[in-house]
């Protein structure tokens, strides 16, 4: 333990030490932040934000009850608690402002700030340790701050920060580092009731930072080596015992990887890639390598949310391969060379590998993400602060070279500032992150399928679907389930845009080939065998989805159609009203209930629920005409004035019968369709009836 005795007082007490100091560093650290972050608050929904958060139902927190709070620890679709802390705070931001992007950004950035706090801490006390202090001096303070500044306005962490969902990445970054900083400052601390708290939480730190993301199951390793070589230092004796030490360390990891993960199912996952484990181990140093590069020379033309590299299928193919083994082993050699000398640089080398391990190892996840660096790169800037300070002192005695050296520190984090600006107004609209995206992986199909995603989005179906053909002849997936999604993009287009049931068939029927486990393309292709009039086979295939999302509401309001369809309208509507159950605010099973009450002759409740489809949908044409329909047989003439009006806006120069033709088209499949010798007489004489007046 360090003592006093040990020449190492650091003065702990009630009085906060060097105020001023921590009080600067905080300022300055939220100014720079604030202003290459700021353009991030209005950031769009992004890719993965869909499934995790915006159609999350398990986050949609509306009471802070206990069952309520439990139910937001699920991943979404899954029956297993994963990720629970972050998906709790995704959970409070929606309890807070709903969907509203801000609160969102806002806590990411609030993460990310405090992150950097805690690094500075951490690696300002470090630098004070008696291993590493004779070489820091008064320097201590300028190579910390200089070394977190790098770290936090660095371009890599964009997606970690402006990237809503990969909040997971930033939490588990900042609860880590806290844990390293408890750590230290129960070591550094006198008296067992201090270094109990300090160490209690570290324990809290660590297991949060675990139940943010799994890659954070390395910290103890981290503990353990930063002890080894930072407080207790390189000796043979020493060796000896902390090889005692990590042997349980490392097993605990283990069982920790064993406890939380199905091996038989880790490896399964390797059935929907596109490269083997041995590729995957082959290429991940050469991945690890470009994490390296892109650190030091992050400019926008190589920054991506979608990286595409070619994999690696031998030791010499391609040819960077068996280099980038080579560099990676010599640096790890170079770092436990220097570990005697000096601890603080191999500390430094090794953090950063040792935290790449999990996302870097045989787990069959993408090869290749920027916001993996969060944690790793954390003390990657350690080694470039402390040679700018010794450049900056070495050339003390000339001060023209010293403000050339401050001079290009500054240029460096205004450019890195720009950049991340600039990363920032991409993520503000789906179209700009993914017309960049294509421009710089152009042969990533995944790149070119979320692009087509978002042209249809802004109503752009020609440039959708040439975008989502281009994905497809491209047929280069890092995972083999997109294949599945771009073909069920192309059905969909085929389906709801050119109206070519049998060509969008066979789309949806090569997406389940590809994707099973895509829901959206049972409820399409129900959706399209029941536009045939093929609606026992629609039936069939709704039923059989049912089967694996039970809790699906989009399925039960599809199964609700069809039924309407069969004429079976009472099941029709326990279909609805249990798709309402699950979602209160699938506006389509109402249109099932309406139409359901109609057909049985219930006026008054088939009004009711048409009338509430159209407070959800107000600029829905199906919604209005039924309600025309309903209004003239109930004889509710100011209602039906009122509703013809609205059609009247809407219709502008058109006719009535291309108005009516519309609903068709207007949703994916529509429960009420317009007769046109019933409904243009209704309003033909709602029209004369109001000029008479």
């Amino acid at each position: 333990m360090i003592t006093r005795d040990d020449g190492f007082d650091l003065r702990w007490g009630e009085r906060f030490p060097e105020g001023r100091r921590y009080l600067f560093v905080g300022i300055t650290l939220f100014l720079f932040l604030i202003v290459i972050y700021g353009n991030s608050f209005h950031g769009a929904w992004q890719f993965d934000d869909t499934p995790n958060i915006v159609e999350n139902r398990n986050i949609f927190l509306k009471t802070l009850d206990r069952a309520d709070i439990a139910k937001t620890l699920y991943e979404p679709g899954k029956d297993s608690i994963g990720r629970p802390l972050s998906y709790l705070s995704f959970a409070l931001n929606y309890y807070v402002g709903g969907l509203d992007v801000v609160g969102y950004h806002i806590v990411n950035f609030g993460i990310h700030y405090l992150a950097s706090l805690f690094l500075f801490l951490f690696l300002y006390n470090t630098l004070k340790l008696p291993m590493v202090r004779e070489r820091s001096d008064s320097a201590s303070y300028g190579i910390a701050l200089l070394a977190t500044v790098f770290w936090a306005t660095s371009p890599v962490q964009t997606t970690a920060v402006t990237y809503i969902v990969q909040r997971m990445a930033s939490l588990a970054g900042l609860l880590y580092i806290m844990a390293l900083y408890f750590y230290l400052k129960g070591r550094m601390t006198d008296g067992p009731w201090r270094r109990t708290c300090f160490w209690g939480l570290c324990v809290l730190s660590a297991v949060l930072s675990f139940a943010a993301k799994e890659n954070a199951v390395m910290l103890s390793v981290s503990i353990w080596l930063y002890d080894f070589l930072l407080i207790q230092g390189v000796t043979r004796e020493n060796i000896k015992k902390n090889a005692m030490v990590l042997v349980p360390v490392i097993l605990g990891v283990l069982a920790v990887g064993l406890w939380y993960v199905d091996i038989s199912r880790l490896l399964a996952g390797y059935e929907n890639r596109p490269f083997t484990m041995t590729e995957r181990l082959l290429t991940e140093p050469r991945v690890i390598v470009w994490y390296v590069t892109l650190l030091l020379y992050p400019v926008s033309s190589r920054l991506a949310l979608i990286h595409d590299i070619e994999l690696s299928h031998s030791l010499l193919s391609p040819w960077d391969t068996l280099p980038a083994i080579i560099l990676i082993a010599g640096t790890v050699t170079l770092a436990a060379y220097l570990s005697r000398k000096r601890p603080l640089i191999s500390f430094c080398i090794l953090f950063f590998f040792l935290n790449h391990v999990i996302e870097g190892s045989i787990i069959p996840l993408e090869l290749i993400y920027e916001h993996r660096n969060y944690i790793p790169s954390m003390l990657f800037f350690v080694p470039v602060a402390i040679f700018i300070v010794r450049i900056l002192d070495y050339f003390s005695y000339t001060k023209r070279l010293q403000i050339t050296t401050a001079a290009l520190c500054v240029f460096l984090l205004w450019a890195q500032g720009h950049t991340v600006s600039l990363r920032n107004t991409l993520f503000q609209s789906p179209l700009l992150l993914w017309s960049d995206n294509v421009h710089k992986a152009p042969a990533s199909s995944r790149s070119y399928n979320n692009l087509g995603t978002a042209y249809v989005r802004l109503g752009l179906y020609d440039e959708a679907y040439e975008t989502f053909s281009r994905a497809l002849k491209l047929n280069r997936q890092m995972n083999l389930s997109n294949r599945g999604v771009n073909l069920y993009n192309l059905g969909a287009h085929h389906l709801y845009i050119k109206g070519e049931y049998d060509t969008a068939l066979t789309f949806f029927r090569s997406a389940l080939e590809a994707y099973p486990g895509y829901w959206p393309i049972y409820n399409d292709l129900a959706a399209c065998l029941t536009r045939k009039g093929d609606i026992s086979e629609a039936h069939n295939t709704i039923t059989a989805a049912l089967s694996s999302w039970p809790e699906n509401a989009s399925l039960h309001c599809t199964l609700g159609v069809v039924l309407l369809k069969l004429g079976k309208y009472d099941q029709a509507v326990e279909e609805a009203r249990h798709a309402l159950a699950l979602d209160p605010d699938l506006a389509g099973a109402l249109r099932v209930l309406g139409e359901s009450f109609l057909s049985k002759g219930k006026i008054r409740p088939a009004t009711v629920c048409w009338e509430r489809y159209e407070e959800k949908k107000p600029d829905s044409l199906e919604g209005k005409f039924a309600l025309v329909e309903l209004y003239a047989i109930s004889g509710a003439s100011d209602a039906l004035s009122r509703t013809i009006e609205e059609l009247i806006c809407l219709k502008g120069s058109q006719d009535w019968h291309d108005l009516i033709e519309r609903v068709e088209k207007e949703t994916s499949l529509p429960v009420y369709l317009p007769e046109p010798e019933v409904i243009i007489p209704i309003i033909t004489e709602c029209i004369k009836m109001s000029v008479c007046r």
